[in-house]
C-alpha cells in the first residue's frame, strides 16, 4: 500500500469508516489503521469499538471541534518526524462535517502528502437510495441550533435549483422537518434513518407529511434529510390542460413516461412526481382514444 511507505516525512491518511454496518468496511481502510503508528479520531470510544472488532491495537488521540491550535500544532509535528497518522471521523468519510478539515489543511501546509481512503457516506448513500435527482446536489451539513439562523437556513434550502441534502440529529429532526413544511409543504422529499443498520428506513412523500409522520412516530437514530429542487422561477405553471397536452405530444414523439415526465418537469415547472402523474394521465387519454376509434 503505497500511501503507507514510510517517507522523509510521514503521512496523513484520511481513512473512510462504516456509518453502522461493520461489514461494509474495505481493505484499504483496514489496512490503513492496521499500518498507522497513530489513530487521530473525533471520538476515541467510537472509534475504540471499530478497532476491537477488527483486532487492531494502536494508540487513540482525539482531534475533534473544541481540540486546540497546540494539539493540531503536535499532530503536524508528528507527521514531520515520519509519522504515518490516520484520521477518521465517528462514521464515514471524514471532514465531512467533521473538524478534521483542519488537521488535513495544516498538515498540507507543512508538505505532509494527504492520501485519502475513501469509503462509506451517509450523504451518497441517502442519495443512491432517495430516488430524487442527483445530478447536481448542495450538502449543507447540519442545520443551525439558533432559531433566527435556522429560519434563514430552511429559506437558502428550499431555494435551491437542485436537491439539498443535509444531516439532522433524533433530538432536532422534527423541528426541522416542520420548519421546512411550514416553507414549502408540498415539496417532495425523502427521510433516511439509520441506513446499513437493523432498522434502517427511507420515509417518502412531501415535507408536510413526513414533518407529520416524524412528529407522530417520534423515531430513533441519525437522520438524513433530503429535498427536491425548487421548481424553476421566472415563469408561471401552465394549466393542467396545457400540461396535459405537452405530455400527449411527447409519447406522441415516442418517449419513455420517464423520459417524457423529466423534460416535462423541465419545461413547466412541476415536480418530478406531478409531471409523472401528468403523463400517466396523458397516456390514458391517448389510449382510450385509440380504442375508440377503432372501435368506430
Amino acid at each position: 500500500m503505497a500511501e503507507c511507505n514510510r517517507q522523509q516525512t510521514g503521512v496523513l491518511l484520511v481513512v473512510a469508516t462504516p456509518i453502522g454496518n461493520l461489514g461494509d468496511i474495505s481493505a484499504r481502510s483496514l489496512e490503513a489503521l492496521r499500518s498507522a503508528d497513530l489513530i487521530a479520531a473525533e471520538d476515541t470510544r467510537h472509534i475504540a469499538r471499530l478497532l476491537t472488532h477488527f483486532s487492531i491495537r494502536k494508540p487513540l488521540e482525539s482531534f475533534h471541534g473544541d481540540s486546540t491550535e497546540g494539539k493540531l500544532q503536535r499532530l503536524v509535528r508528528q507527521l514531520l518526524a515520519g509519522e504515518t497518522i490516520a484520521y477518521v471521523s465517528d462514521a464515514g468519510t471524514p471532514t465531512i462535517s467533521d473538524p478534521g478539515a483542519a488537521l488535513v489543511w495544516q498538515a498540507a501546509q507543512a508538505g505532509i502528502t494527504i492520501s485519502p481512503i475513501p469509503g462509506p457516506s451517509a450523504v451518497t448513500t441517502a442519495l443512491s437510495a432517495s430516488g430524487l435527482n442527483a445530478d447536481r446536489f448542495l450538502f449543507l451539513g447540519y442545520p443551525p441550533r439558533k432559531t433566527g439562523e435556522r429560519t434563514k437556513f430552511v429559506a437558502t434550502a428550499i431555494a435551491q435549483p437542485w436537491t439539498v441534502v443535509m444531516y439532522e440529529a433524533p433530538s432536532r429532526v422534527t423541528a426541522t422537518l416542520a420548519a421546512l413544511a411550514a416553507a414549502a409543504p408540498d415539496r417532495t422529499a425523502v427521510v433516511a434513518r439509520e441506513m446499513t443498520k437493523r432498522f434502517e428506513q427511507f420515509l417518502r412523500g412531501s415535507l408536510a407529511e413526513l414533518a407529520g409522520q416524524v412528529a407522530a412516530d417520534q423515531p430513533r437514530g441519525e437522520f438524513v434529510i433530503i429535498v427536491e429542487a425548487q421548481a424553476p422561477t421566472g415563469t408561471s405553471q401552465p394549466d393542467h390542460t396545457t400540461v396535459l397536452a405537452g405530455a400527449g405530444k411527447l409519447l406522441q414523439a415516442g418517449m419513455s413516461a420517464k423520459s417524457a415526465a423529466d423534460i416535462l418537469s423541465t419545461l413547466t415547472g412541476l415536480s418530478r412526481n406531478a409531471a409523472y402523474e401528468a403523463v400517466l394521465q396523458a397516456a390514458r387519454i391517448r389510449n382510450a382514444a385509440s380504442t375508440d376509434t377503432e372501435g368506430g
